[in-house]
C-alpha cells in the first residue's frame, strides 16, 4: 500500500480544507493505534481521526470503522486535548505531517504549537512543540543511534533525515518501495509526468485495482485500471480496514492451524508408541517359565543348558540360570514378566483406539482450521482450546473441575478443608449436592442452579462421587443426592461433617468409559 510522501502531501491539501477549525475534543489510543475524536464546526460533523503505527501499515485518515480502543490516558493527551486545528501541511518530502494547532494552558490562556505526526523511519511518533520549535510532549521518547537527535520534553525539535525526493534526483530507486512495486522501471515517463504534476500541484487521487489488489495513489499507474475518486480518507479507511481484517484472521487462522498440526505430530507419535507395545509378545515368557519348570532336574549340575521350544521343538532355546536362583524362580520371574507384558498390550490395545479417534477429530480439525473461516470462529476456537488447556491445569486450583454431559460444571472436594468450603460457602443453595451413602468421600457439587439437570448429568455427578470414595472398588455404590440447601453442617461435629434429608439414591456401577470422558481417568501403559 503506497501510503508515501507523494500521497501525504496530498492528502494534506486535503484536511488542510476540511480540519481547519476542528475541535479535537477526546482521543482512544492502544500500542499502535491513536484516534483523535473533532468536531467540524463549519459542516457541523464529527470527524474521527486513525493514526496507526504498525509497521506495513503506518497511516493517517478519517475512519469510520470502531476499532474499540481505550481512552488515551498518556501525558500528550490529557494535557493538550481539546485542542483546535488551524491548519494542515507537510514541510518536507517525508510521512510527517504538521497540524498547526491552540490549545488552552493552565492559565486560561490559548497556546499556539504544532502537533507533528512521523510515519517515518523506524520510530513513528507524535510530538507537540510550541512555536520555537521545542518539545513539550511526545508520545514516544528515544535517541537515535547517531545521538544527533534526541526527542525529549525540553529538547529542540529536530526533522529526521530528509528522504531523496525522486523529483530532484530523477532516480526511480528513490520512489518509495511500495510505489516500486506498482511502477514498472520501464515507465521512466510515468516518473517525468508524475514529478511535472507534482510540481504543478495538479496531482489527483487515483482509486487503482487489478485481480484482488485495491490501492490509492495519485497518479494513474500503468497495468492498473484506475478511476478518480473524490474521497481518498473513505476508500483508505476501507482498503486499510480489509487489509488489517485480513491480517487479523490470518494470524488466528495460523495460531490455530499450528495448535493443531502440533497435536496430530504428537498423537502420531504416541500411536506409534502404542502400536510397538501392542506388538510385544507376552506368550514367549510363559513358554520360557513352562520350559524352566519342565527341564529343571537339568539344573543339578548345570547353569544352562538349551531345550526344544514347546511352540516349535525345531527350535532351541537357551535356558541360563542366573546366581543364587533356583528354577521355580526363574519360572516365577518369566511368569511375573508374561503378566505385566500381558497387561501392557491389553492397555496399549485400548489406547490404540482411544488415540486412533483423538487423532481423527485432530486430523479433521487441521483440515477445516485451513480453510478460511470468518474471524469470530478462529477466535471461538482458540478460546475453547485456551479454556481446555487451562481446565487440564487445574491441579493447582481449589476442587477437582469437570463437565457433565450437558455442560454443567461439577465440583469434587479433594479434602476435609475444601468439602467444607465446596458444601458450605461455594454450593449455590440449588445445585445438586452428592455424597456416597454412609460411607468416607469427596463432597460433590453439580452447578444446576435453578436448571433441570438430565440422568446423563446426575450420574456424571454420581459416578465422581463413587470414584472419589473408598467404594470406587465396589460392583453397586450408592449415592445420595439432593439440593445444597436441604444439607447443613452437623453440630459440634469437625469440619465437613453433614446432615442432609430430602434426598434420592442412585446405585451406580463404575463405569470407566464414563470416568475416562469426564477426565477422572486416563488411558495408561502398564508397568
Amino acid at each position: 500500500m503506497p501510503f508515501d510522501a507523494f500521497l501525504l502531501d496530498q492528502l494534506a491539501r486535503e484536511w488542510n480544507i476540511r480540519w481547519r477549525n476542528m475541535e479535537v475534543t477526546s482521543a482512544w489510543a492502544d500500542k499502535s493505534r491513536v484516534i483523535l475524536q473533532g468536531w467540524n464546526p463549519a459542516d457541523r460533523k464529527n470527524i474521527r481521526v486513525l493514526i496507526a503505527f504498525t509497521p506495513g501499515f503506518a497511516r493517517i485518515h478519517e475512519t469510520q470503522h470502531n476499532y474499540d480502543l481505550p481512552r488515551a490516558t498518556h501525558p500528550l493527551f490529557v494535557r493538550f486535548i481539546p485542542f483546535t486545528v488551524d491548519e494542515v501541511f507537510t514541510q518536507s518530502f517525508d510521512r510527517i505531517l504538521w497540524l498547526a494547532v491552540r490549545w488552552t494552558d493552565d492559565w486560561g490562556q490559548a497556546t499556539p504549537g504544532y502537533l507533528v505526526i512521523e510515519l517515518t523511519g523506524n520510530v513513528t511518533n507524535m510530538i507537540v512543540i510550541n512555536r520555537e520549535h521545542i518539545i513539550l510532549e511526545s508520545l514516544r521518547h528515544f535517541q537515535d543511534k547517531n545521538r544527533t537527535r534526541l526527542v525529549r520534553p525540553g529538547q529542540p525539535y529536530r526533522l529526521p533525515e530528509p528522504l531523496p525526493h525522486p523529483c530532484h534526483t530523477r532516480q526511480y530507486r528513490d520512489l518509495s518501495p511500495q510505489v516500486r512495486q506498482l511502477l514498472p522501471i520501464s515507465e521512466a515517463v510515468v516518473l517525468d509526468t508524475l514529478c511535472r504534476q507534482y510540481k504543478t500541484s495538479s496531482l489527483s487521487f487515483y482509486k487503482l485495482q487489478r485481480d484482488q489488489l485495491t490501492d490509492l495513489w495519485v497518479f494513474p499507474v500503468p497495468g492498473f485500471h484506475f478511476e478518480p475518486t473524490i474521497t481518498p480518507d473513505t476508500v483508505l479507511d476501507e482498503i486499510f480496514w480489509t487489509k488489517e481484517r485480513e491480517r487479523l484472521r490470518t494470524g488466528l487462522q495460523n495460531q490455530l492451524v499450528a495448535y493443531w498440526q502440533d497435536r496430530v505430530r504428537h498423537l502420531r507419535r504416541k500411536l506409534a508408541d502404542a502400536e510397538i507395545m501392542a506388538q510385544e509378545d507376552s506368550e514367549a515368557w510363559k513358554e520360557q517359565g513352562n520350559l524352566w519348570l519342565a527341564y529343571q532336574y537339568r539344573f543339578r549340575t548345570r547353569v544352562e543348558t538349551e531345550v526344544p521350544a514347546l511352540s516349535d521343538p525345531s527350535r532351541t532355546i537357551t535356558l541360563s540360570l542366573s546366581e543364587g536362583k533356583t528354577p521355580p524362580e526363574m519360572a516365577q520371574e518369566c511368569y511375573h514378566q508374561y503378566k505385566r507384558i500381558k497387561n501392557r498390550v491389553i492397555a496399549s490395545n485400548r489406547l490404540i483406539q482411544v488415540l486412533s479417534k483423538e487423532l481423527d477429530h485432530a486430523e479433521d480439525t487441521l483440515s477445516r482450521a485451513k480453510e478460511a473461516h470468518p474471524i469470530d470462529y478462529y477466535r471461538k476456537e482458540l478460546k475453547q482450546l485456551t479454556l481446555s488447556q487451562a481446565t487440564k491445569g487445574n491441579s493447582n486450583l481449589p476442587f477437582r473441575r469437570f463437565v457433565s454431559t450437558g455442560g454443567f460444571d461439577i465440583f469434587v472436594g479433594r479434602n476435609r478443608d475444601e468439602n467444607q468450603e465446596l458444601t458450605m460457602r461455594i454450593a449455590r443453595p440449588d445445585d445438586l449436592w452428592f455424597h456416597v451413602k454412609q460411607t468416607s468421600g469427596s463432597h460433590v457439587v453439580l452447578r444446576t442452579g435453578k436448571n433441570q439437570a438430565n440422568l446423563e448429568d446426575l450420574l456424571d455427578a454420581a459416578h465422581l462421587a463413587a470414584y472419589y470414595s473408598p467404594a470406587k472398588h465396589s460392583s453397586t455404590v450408592a449415592v445420595d443426592y439432593t439440593k445444597r440447601k436441604f444439607v447443613r453442617k452437623k453440630p459440634h461435629a469437625e469440619a465437613a461433617q453433614v446432615l442432609y434429608e430430602r434426598e434420592k439414591t442412585l446405585y451406580v456401577t463404575p463405569d470407566e468409559d464414563r470416568l475416562r470422558r469426564l477426565g477422572a481417568t486416563r488411558d495408561k501403559l502398564l508397568d
